[in-house]
């Protein structure tokens, strides 16, 4: 124990570049908890030698810029780590963005890691002197700052650190109770009842109690799994995944071609009749409402009472100036007598790559946004579900859209259905054979558990699957992969989970009180 403690003495003495160099290694191996990696152990390790570290409480200024700078070289080499694939969007149009890739990989996670940074740093203010309180207040700290990241600027909340547990179902079954916020929580103060558990004051090793009781919720959670799932009747649904390349996507000459493969995978042979088949987002490269011909040609496709349901770009004019146009990137459900029977329009767009922000002042530098070019996609103005025939009433997620939980949420009034079914069109194509489409994949399942509802994702280039509502994939084609996934659909859970009726509004006030009333009892303490 002498040697254990001698060594993290020698740790927390590192000063300047090697101790940020090995705040942004730390990070590193924290994002080698993520998919498509998913070594969760790894999260345990970094937590634990990040809060030994930063263990130094002298309350000088020097001290309190070297731990925000700490946490804040940490968050950086995670979020460099866990987000290199948005670099790859940049060369899809290379000649015009290329130059620009060092904004995503280098730029962006600047932005991000003074979220968590600033967090912990309030958590430190907090604490005082006290290195037992700062180690169980990191993790609030952290969990507001996070939450501060998902939803400041339309927010960016990737790569959660509950998703360490994306490929483990059991473990996240605490996510219908708390959501993936309150699973991250959780998984800091265990790793933190194991940082304590290592300090040489007397008892601390009680501390381990902290991961044990984690692992008691994970065990006692895990048992609101089924064995087996229940299906939705008279529903057989077909993901087409063609895996067509980004940038070939859009040119002028491949567009029928494009289309023509979404027919032939769409008409292979199935064991059980099909009901619904389901193309990814922008599959149809043309205006599919507008197009009456097109729909004509693919109703003669379909089977009688078979629906179509994919993306496409929509345009409408604006009301008081009939020269300009919308472009919305929609959603639509066409039966084979050709009607459009229901359409969603993308919401929550892609800051730079659905739109470009401030466009006046930044378009005469050069930047545009990657998907929309000299135009911008329009924000959609109804989230509400949508109604399929054959289908529970859906809740429509396009691509970026899964990302955010509150986006799945729904306030049931009674003047909307609820919805029965998170449905999921995407195009991860951007960002090629790339850690983005796995990790995509995790929260999109989480957002199922946290809704008690079964997930449909269709991608163009992978993942496509058939999600449960407790987070368990029943059928999937992997990344680039060709051709359609099959299988029913899972019933939704006969209760909504907690967490789908109060998202994450008890876990931030829970973390506040517990902030504020550590403030205060140290700030009497310091007084007496």
């Amino acid at each position: 124990m002498q040697a254990v403690r001698a060594a993290l003495a020698a740790w927390q003495a590192l000063r300047g570049w090697r101790r940020y160099g090995v705040a942004i290694l730390l990070g590193v191996l924290l994002a080698g908890a993520q998919a498509p990696v998913s070594l969760w152990p790894l999260a345990f390790v970094a937590f634990v030698a990040l809060l030994h570290l930063d263990a130094d409480m002298a309350t000088d200024a020097a001290a309190g810029r070297r731990s925000f700078f700490t946490q804040f070289a940490f968050a950086y080499g995670y979020f460099v780590a866990g987000h290199y694939w948005i670099g790859i969007a940049f060369f899809v149009d290379a000649e015009k963005y290329a130059l620009l890739l060092p904004l995503p990989i280098l730029g962006l996670p600047l932005v991000l890691a003074a979220f968590p940074a600033t967090g912990v740093w309030l958590a430190r203010l907090v604490a005082g002197q006290r290195r037992v309180l700062y180690f169980l207040l990191l993790p609030f700290g952290w969990l507001v700052g996070e939450w501060l990241r998902g939803h400041v600027a339309t927010g960016f909340p990737w790569n959660l650190v509950g998703y360490i547990w994306g490929d483990w179902p059991a473990a996240m079954q605490l996510a219908a109770l708390i959501g993936a916020q309150g699973l991250g929580l959780l998984t800091m103060l265990a790793a933190s009842g194991f940082a304590i558990a290592l300090l040489p004051i007397p008892r601390a090793r009680f501390a381990v109690l902290l991961p044990l009781l984690f692992a008691a919720a994970m065990g006692l959670a895990a048992l609101r799994m089924p064995a087996e799932i229940a299906m939705t009747p008279g529903v057989q649904l077909r993901l087409v995944q063609p895996s067509i390349v980004q940038t070939l996507k859009w040119r002028d000459d491949l567009r029928q071609q494009h289309l023509q493969q979404h027919v032939a995978l769409s008409l292979q042979p199935a064991e059980t009749p099909l009901t619904h088949v389901i193309w990814p987002e922008t599959a149809i490269p043309y205006l599919l409402d507008e197009e009456v011909g097109l729909r004509m040609a693919l109703g003669r496709l379909l089977a009688p009472g078979t629906v179509l349901v994919t993306g496409a770009p929509r345009r409408e004019a604006v009301p008081d100036n009939p020269r300009s146009i919308l472009i919305y990137n929609s959603i639509f459900a066409m039966g084979s007598d050709t009607e459009i029977v229901a359409r969603y329009d993308k919401v929550h767009l892609v800051p730079f790559g659905e739109y470009l922000p401030f466009r006046s002042i930044l378009k005469p530098l050069g930047l545009d946004a990657l998907a929309a070019g000299a135009v911008d996609f329009s924000p959609g103005s109804d989230a509400a579900p949508i109604a399929i025939p054959g289908l529970p009433f859906a809740r429509v997620l396009i691509c970026y859209e899964a990302i955010f939980a509150d986006e799945s949420m729904q306030v049931l009034d009674g003047r909307v259905p609820a919805a029965g079914l998170l449905l999921n069109l995407t195009n991860d194509a951007w960002f090629g054979r790339s850690s983005g489409p796995y990790q995509h994949l995790v929260a999109a399942r989480f957002r199922a558990v946290e809704q008690g509802l079964p997930l449909v994702r269709a991608a163009n280039n992978g993942i496509s699957a058939i999600v449960d509502p407790y987070g368990r994939i029943t059928a999937s084609l992997g990344l680039d992969a060709v051709g359609v996934v099959d299988g029913p659909l899972p019933a939704a859970t006969v209760q909504r989970p907690f967490y789908a009726r109060i998202g994450d509004t008890l876990l931030l006030v829970v973390a506040m009180v517990i902030l504020v009333t550590a403030f205060v009892f140290t700030r009497k303490t310091r007084s007496h």
